[in-house]
């Protein structure tokens, strides 16, 4: 079960998002993910722990990154016998807040192999786009 500020942060998160399912990942010093839906007025989310984490790092002012991977209507390719297409966007934590990344910061995330630098195609069905700001008072307000 999802505490208060767990689900003040998932309002503030994604509520003005496209879409009703999401994959929140968190990067902190191992990256965790859950599965996030919204069913009615509230969240089922596959593993609270993750959000809860993140409650903790906007709390204490710790280090860490967010992913998230927003599924939509659309499908790729376009005639409806493909994979949904996701929207992805982040999100770096740093003094208490989300710092939204732009698509060419998520793009250059996802699209580089981490070893030796070289590019990756981007992956299919994925559209890479700029993070919102992200407005926390109800959150830090708990």
């Amino acid at each position: 079960m999802l505490s208060s500020c767990a689900r003040a942060l998932l309002s503030a998160l994604v509520d003005d998002l496209p879409g009703d399912r999401h994959i929140l990942t968190l990067h902190t010093r191992y990256a965790m993910s859950t599965a996030i839906e919204r069913r009615g007025g509230g969240w089922d989310v596959e593993h609270p722990p993750v959000v809860e984490r993140l409650c903790t790092a906007l709390s204490c002012g710790g280090d860490a990154g967010v992913v998230l991977r927003s599924f939509t209507d659309r499908t790729f390719p376009p005639d409806g016998t493909g994979v949904p297409v996701a929207l992805i966007r982040g999100w770096t934590v740093a003094d208490r807040r989300l710092v939204p990344l732009d698509e060419a910061r998520m793009f250059d995330a996802h699209c580089t192999d981490a070893a030796s630098g070289a590019p990756l195609p981007p992956e299919r069905g994925v559209v890479y786009t700029d993070a919102p700001e992200v407005d926390l008072t109800s959150f830090h307000g708990m």
